[in-house]
């Protein structure tokens, strides 16, 4: 049975004179086999979507989603970011981190 992966949700309030209130969903979709579509949706301001097919297993693929999540990545620099760290995850051996090697 396949695994299914929940979407992340980041909410960002309203700060008057700084932002308007908008929404940030991180999710993923296996794909073939050692790849998953990543996808990250801004809702309310500005709205913007953006995916992307990425050479992980699924597993690797949340754990890279995390981060974005964690750091708040935004649509603008999410190739950027994904780039950045594409090449040490998919070193990785499986379950582990770059760093663990």
């Amino acid at each position: 049975m396949e695994r299914a992966y929940a979407p992340l949700v980041r909410q960002f309030s309203s700060i008057k004179g700084y932002q308007t209130a908008y929404t940030l969903v991180y999710s993923l979709d296996a794909a073939a086999e050692g790849s998953c579509q990543l996808t990250l949706a801004r809702q309310g301001a500005q709205e913007q979507r953006v995916s992307m097919l990425v050479p992980l297993d699924p597993e690797k693929g949340y754990r890279l989603l995390q981060y974005l999540y964690e750091n708040a990545v935004q649509p603008e620099h999410w190739d950027d970011v994904i780039a950045d760290h594409l090449p040490a995850l998919a070193a990785a051996p499986r379950g582990g981190t770059a760093r663990e090697q």
